[in-house]
């Protein structure tokens, strides 16, 4: 895992060290990168590394993570608030940092951002949901969770095919399937 930084220092430190691995997966897959070998690139004592994180896996954990909050800002624009406009956002953040998609696509571990991003969205730090009764809180959990990789899906999609359409567009995609039904003439297919 990783570890939780008390300072803007050690906070900026970990950044730093988080980013290097994400160079490093930009150029290798992630199997073939060392902490060894990441420390050296960035010359940084391999002992700071482990100051920080548990494990190579903990520095990507951190990567995802605080790219996902970096996405709560992000999404936080002022303005009237839609779901086009919360939609356009989401899609612009991700191609903003196709730098991680990529680099995780590459090495097979798009599945990875899928599940941080539903486990950090029904965190309860995070989400309203906790103030639910339970029953509701269930349903709202796999609400949140259908759209949460419904949306990740059509980003890995998105990126897949080079970005041919624009981030509004896909926002207008996405809003049709979050608030139109998935077959509306089904009764007539039965």
């Amino acid at each position: 895992m990783y570890k939780l930084c008390k300072t803007e220092q050690s906070a900026k430190r970990q950044r730093e060290l988080e980013q290097g691995l994400l160079k490093a997966m930009q150029q290798h897959s992630y199997e073939e990168i060392s902490i060894s070998e990441l420390c050296q690139s960035m010359a940084v004592p391999r002992k700071s590394f482990y100051r920080y994180f548990s494990s190579k896996d903990g520095a990507l954990y951190a990567l995802i993570d605080h790219t996902l909050m970096e996405y709560e800002t992000f999404a936080r624009e002022t303005g009237v608030r839609t779901l086009h406009k919360d939609l356009e956002r989401f899609f612009r953040f991700w191609q903003q940092n196709s730098a991680l998609v990529s680099a995780l696509e590459r090495s097979g571990l798009s599945g990875l951002l899928v599940q941080r991003a539903v486990a950090y969205s029904l965190n309860d730090v995070v989400s309203t949901i906790r103030f639910m009764a339970d029953e509701v809180r269930e349903m709202k959990n796999q609400v949140m969770t259908f759209a949460v990789c419904g949306l990740l899906a059509m980003m890995l999609q998105w990126y897949q095919e080079g970005y041919k359409t624009s981030a509004r567009e896909m926002a207008e995609m996405a809003q049709r399937l979050l608030t139109q039904p998935l077959f509306p003439n089904a009764a007539q297919m039965l």
